[in-house]
């Protein structure tokens, strides 16, 4: 069963009934009527002129109709595009252009940003609200496992957003892979945190639980307390914890413990996260945490994942080893000691075959089997990895390396910063010079040179930030990333004010 399509089938031939996907608001879609579904939407396309290998950008709040459309495209042989809920139209229209989508899919959540889309630049098939069902006895054109099945476009944080080329087989060893590294059980149910938005969260996440012959249940709005009632509702065994809300979650599960008794994995991933908060997380959960590191280009799965082990000796400055058939080494053959740091580079049957359009970047990013990362980290030699920064956000001072996680440890220290980020700006005698725009707690008191002081006290001097500005809140990209790129222009604004 080498694509999605087949695992679909698969699973509809043998647990008929079972639920494959749990709305919000409680109405169930089993496999059979998933694949039934699957079916009718792929003939709709295919009515609509859509051949094989065409692309089909997807704009639709989450549900079993988003599912759907996922499966189709898999039978049919379509291209997902997934584009992002809460992007603007110009942000939509550039996926949209640039991968010469040939249909836009749509639901009314997002109809009004729609109508905003240049029509003489994007020439679309605009299908929405609801498409219809077309049946039809004919078979559908099969995928091959090497056919293109996903562009995952990345998340631009240091640039525009380009597409990841995710095909049928490589989004099927994800979900095979994935299984694995988050320790699903055969049934497993996952209370979904994570929108389809996010295109991880598919192959990643949806398709690692059909993998097993689970069911995903999707959400709606939520909080920490309202999923740990829909945990306890629906006997979930697997959810996914984001960065910014690991202090609440830490906070529910100490509180209620009832509520996550099912739960065997939470998973944490994406942004870099406070060892002392994963800490505080695993004392109440236990060895349920799994870290781990990922990106689009390998599919939106993890490329390295941690164990018990690890979580059971209070290692928590690790994302793992590397993940079931999966290889992780330096760059340059650089040593495994734990020391030296290099590029991160992946090899890995889930890997993307390259960029859309992109032969340059393809070029550069893919050689030889290998992903090389743009993430800099180190191994040790029992293969743990440690992730230090992204090779695009090192900053060069004088010749000299620093580490912006580096700095924004040391000034997430002072009890009066709530959240910060550090970037390189262009200094004309050292090349960069580091920046930093910080967030304070609300009610405290803090100026320019109380940022700078602390650093010099903590940092050697090239490390310390040379300009700060203070914002009610850091920008982020749709995936809840820090934008570094939305941060240099920002501190770039605030330089040129008067």
């Amino acid at each position: 069963m080498d694509t999605i399509a087949s695992q679909i089938r698969y699973r509809a031939s043998i647990h008929p009934g079972r639920a494959a996907v749990i709305d919000h608001d409680g109405s169930t879609t089993t496999y059979a009527q998933l694949e039934r579904r699957g079916d009718e939407l792929a003939y709709a396309l295919l009515a609509r002129g859509l051949r094989h290998g065409d692309r089909v950008a997807a704009w639709l709040a989450d549900g079993p109709e988003y599912v759907a459309l996922y499966v189709a495209c898999a039978f049919a042989g379509f291209v997902v595009v997934p584009v992002h809920a809460r992007y603007t139209a110009s942000e939509a229209h550039h996926l949209i252009e640039d991968s010469c989508a040939r249909a836009l899919v749509f639901d009314a959540t997002v109809a009004d940003r729609v109508s905003e889309l240049d029509e003489t630049t994007v020439a679309l098939a605009l299908l929405g609200p609801e498409l219809e069902a077309v049946a039809s006895a004919a078979p559908l054109p099969a995928p091959a496992p090497d056919d293109l099945f996903v562009l995952g476009y990345t998340s631009g944080t240091t640039g525009r957003p380009k597409g990841a080329m995710l095909t049928h087989r490589s989004v099927t060893a994800i979900a095979r892979l994935n299984a694995i590294s988050y320790r699903l059980p055969v049934g497993s149910i996952a209370a979904m945190t994570g929108s389809m938005s996010f295109v991880a969260v598919v192959p990643a996440h949806v398709f690692s639980h059909f993998q097993v012959g689970g069911t995903v249940v999707f959400l709606g709005k939520w909080d920490v307390d309202s999923l740990s009632h829909a945990i306890a509702r629906t006997k979930a065994t697997f959810t996914y914890v984001p960065t910014p809300l690991l202090q609440e979650f830490t906070q529910s599960v100490a509180k209620y413990p009832d509520r996550w008794r099912t739960v065997l994995t939470v998973l944490h991933s994406a942004s870099k996260a406070d060892p002392d908060k994963l800490r505080a997380f695993a004392e109440a959960s236990g060895n349920r945490l799994v870290e781990g590191w990922g990106m689009t280009e390998n599919s939106g799965g993890l490329a390295a994942v941690t164990v018990p082990a690890d979580i059971d000796r209070g290692d928590f400055g690790t994302v793992g080893r590397a993940a079931v058939e999966t290889a992780i080494r330096l760059a340059g053959d650089l040593p495994h000691d734990g020391e030296t740091v290099g590029e991160l580079l992946i090899r890995s049957p889930a890997l993307a075959s390259g960029y859309w359009n992109r032969p340059e970047d393809t070029a550069s990013s893919f050689r030889n089997g290998w992903y090389h990362s743009g993430d800099l980290g180190s191994i040790d030699p029992g293969g743990h990895v440690r992730i230090a920064e992204r090779r695009t956000d090192l900053i060069v001072s004088g010749g000299m390396n620093v580490y912006p996680s580096e700095v924004e440890r040391v000034i997430a220290a002072d009890r009066r910063v709530a959240a910060c980020a550090v970037v390189g700006v262009p200094h004309e005698r050292w090349g960069q010079t580091v920046a930093a725009a910080v967030v304070c707690v609300p009610g405290a008191t803090l100026g320019e040179q109380d940022v700078i002081d602390h650093c010099r006290r903590h940092l050697a001097g090239y490390k310390k930030p040379t300009k700060v500005v203070f914002l009610d809140a850091l920008p982020t990209t749709p995936s809840l990333k820090v934008s570094r790129a939305a941060v240099r222009d920002l501190i770039a604004g605030a330089a040129r004010k008067p």
